[in-house]
């Protein structure tokens, strides 16, 4: 049974890490501190900087890992903080509309453009534009953003005379912008402008034990929310958080932790009241499946999950002559993910 330690209470909490800090990155598995101290030196250049723009931001990784609260981080405890922090989800704008959103427009650019219209650029005008999801932004997009970063100027639509540009750029992505370059969708031009400085985000399923500390913070938050502060995670509710895939990352573990403090009875959360459910056997890069194995014919598809698993595990095994860390290479994951699988077969490493 896993328990939160007692708070001091919330205004303490909140004291002791403040939220869009990089201390609020929570975790202390290598990938997480590997990450905070880049984030470190990447804030201690900015503030060394004494001359020129600083350079652009791009944050990767899976959907879920916490790429805009990176962000938020970057921004809140970088020189740009007393400035404007503007999000702009690339994503959930229509295409016809998001030049309009982003670059603004003058009287009569377009039907319904009855009065002037600042777009968010300059809105961020001494801060910083964080393009989330900058992945589904259409080529044509593509082309004035990146005139607007090498230049500094945005252009309203409609208009003729070109405002300066005093803000930040960082975008983030879940998509695998190297292979959208290959495959013409995405400007290279672009994609090397905006990777200047790259933040990878480490998967949930790479960050060890980081998994119970972040379940443990989430029934700590929902549990005073929600009037529950006594409730507890059993044993199968932490094996079940340990066994699953987590394709949706923080997000989806924060989702889970919610509804569980919502909907369980008594003060212990049990495995069923997580409500866990795999999306389908292929992962994300770094688990175990694939489409190959998942959609193999014969003998090995018509095996359950965990004989495949553990075939697999063997084979990397025996193929890196029980090397831990070629095995966790030749499988995608890393050596806590393949240590905990190890031993939930009772193969000995």
């Amino acid at each position: 049974t896993a328990r939160r330690k007692p708070a001091p209470g919330a205004a303490a909490a909140k004291r002791a890490v403040a939220k869009d800090s990089i201390e609020s990155l929570r975790g202390e598995s290598q990938a997480m501190c590997t990450l905070r101290s880049l984030l470190g030196r990447i804030l201690q250049a900015d503030r060394q900087r004494s001359g020129g723009e600083a350079p652009a931001v791009l944050i990767t990784g899976e959907t879920g890992t916490g790429k805009e609260l990176v962000a938020r981080a970057l921004h809140f405890e970088g020189m740009k903080a007393p400035g404007p922090f503007v999000e702009v989800n690339c994503a959930g704008i229509p295409a016809q509309l998001l030049e309009s959103e982003l670059f603004g427009h003058e009287p009569g650019a377009f039907t319904d453009a009855k009065q002037a219209k600042a777009g968010l650029i300059e809105a961020a005008a001494g801060g910083t534009l964080f393009l989330d999801e900058i992945g589904d932004l259409d080529l044509a997009a593509q082309a004035k953003l990146l005139k607007v970063i090498e230049e500094r100027k945005v252009r309203r639509l409609g208009s003729l005379r070109e405002r300066n540009v005093d803000a930040r750029f960082f975008a983030a992505t879940s998509r695998d912008l190297e292979k959208m370059v290959r495959d013409g969708t995405f400007r290279a031009d672009l994609y090397f402008r905006l990777r200047m400085i790259r933040v990878q985000m480490p998967p949930l399923r790479e960050r060890g034990e980081d998994l119970v500390v972040l379940a443990l913070h989430f029934l700590g938050i929902f549990g005073e929310r929600y009037g529950r502060s006594a409730l507890e995670l059993g044993e199968d509710a932490l094996a079940t958080l340990r066994a699953h895939r987590w394709e949706g990352n923080v997000r989806e573990l924060r989702n889970a932790i919610e509804q569980a403090v919502i909907l369980s009875v008594g003060d212990r959360i049990t495995a069923d009241d997580l409500c866990l459910r795999e999306i389908g056997l292929q992962q994300q890069p770094g688990g175990f499946l694939n489409d190959e194995v998942a959609s193999a014919p014969g003998p090995v598809g018509s095996k359950k999950l965990h004989e495949v698993e553990r075939e697999l595990l063997v084979s990397a095994l025996r193929e890196s002559r029980s090397n831990v860390s070629k095995a966790a290479r030749i499988l995608g994951i890393s050596r806590d993910t393949l240590r905990y699988r190890a031993k939930k077969f009772a193969i000995e490493v």
